[in-house]
Parts: C-alpha cells; sequence; structure tokens
C-alpha cells in the first residue's frame, strides 16, 4: 500500500513538475495534499486514522507574493504544540505551487484552503483530503 500511494505521489509531482495546470481549488488542494505526502512520506499515516487521534490542527493554506506555500494556524493542539510545529514545517519545506491561472492564483492568495492534519499516537499524520475513512471505536 505504501509502494503504490509514494508512485501516485510521485506521478502527482511528475505531473505538477511538467507544467499540468490545476483548473479548481479543490484540483489545488489535492496536488498541495499529494506534495505534503510525497515530501513528508516517512511522517505520513497511510491506513485509516486511528479513532482517537493524538491531536488534529487545522492550517489556513495560502500563497505568498513568490507562489510559495504558507500557513497559518487556524485550530492547535495546546498540549503537544510541537505537532503543530509539525504541520507548519511540513508546509514551509515545500516548493513553489503548480502552474495555475491568474485568477486562481489571485484566491489562492488572499483566501487558500483550509487543510487538516490528523496526527497518530506514533507522530505520523494524514491530511484530510487524502486520508482514509476513520476506524470506528
Amino acid at each position: 500500500m505504501r509502494r503504490l500511494v509514494a508512485t501516485i505521489c510521485a506521478l502527482a509531482a511528475l505531473t505538477t513538475s511538467l507544467g499540468a495546470r490545476a483548473e479548481s481549488l479543490d484540483q489545488v488542494r489535492r496536488g498541495f495534499a499529494q506534495a505534503i505526502y510525497q515530501d513528508s512520506r516517512d511522517d505520513i499515516n497511510l491506513g485509516a486514522p486511528q479513532p482517537m487521534l493524538r491531536a488534529v490542527v487545522v492550517l489556513r493554506v495560502r500563497t505568498d507574493d513568490g507562489g510559495r506555500w504558507r500557513a497559518e494556524v487556524m485550530r492547535e493542539n495546546d498540549v503537544e504544540p510541537g505537532l503543530t510545529r509539525k504541520a507548519l514545517a511540513s508546509v514551509e519545506h515545500l516548493g513553489a505551487t503548480a502552474p495555475v491561472s491568474g485568477e486562481l492564483a489571485e484566491q489562492l492568495h488572499r483566501e487558500g484552503f483550509v487543510e487538516v492534519w490528523l496526527f497518530q499516537n506514533d507522530g505520523r499524520f494524514a491530511l484530510k483530503t487524502l486520508a482514509l475513512p476513520q476506524r470506528g471505536l
């Protein structure tokens, strides 16, 4: 399963690098999540999230004036601030965004989108956009 997800992420990254243009905010969000999975592969939980998560971190993701990803905290875990830092670092480590239309680029810069980091007990995470359904109790 890990190998399949890694292959899918690699293909998504290759498509992005070849100039594929995202046409909607949902496509951008999905591409962003795939880039996080590719870049942070050792920290990713590829299985279904556990029933009681260690932490949930909510970030608003936008682009800066140079087209790089930036994030601000909307909801963090005060008990474990290190997990909030880990979520922020996963965004800061990414490069520039994939090519998008001028209107979509402006929307990403002005409003961005919200993404949720779902942390397991072992510190690995999944992003809500790509996460499997959460396991039951």
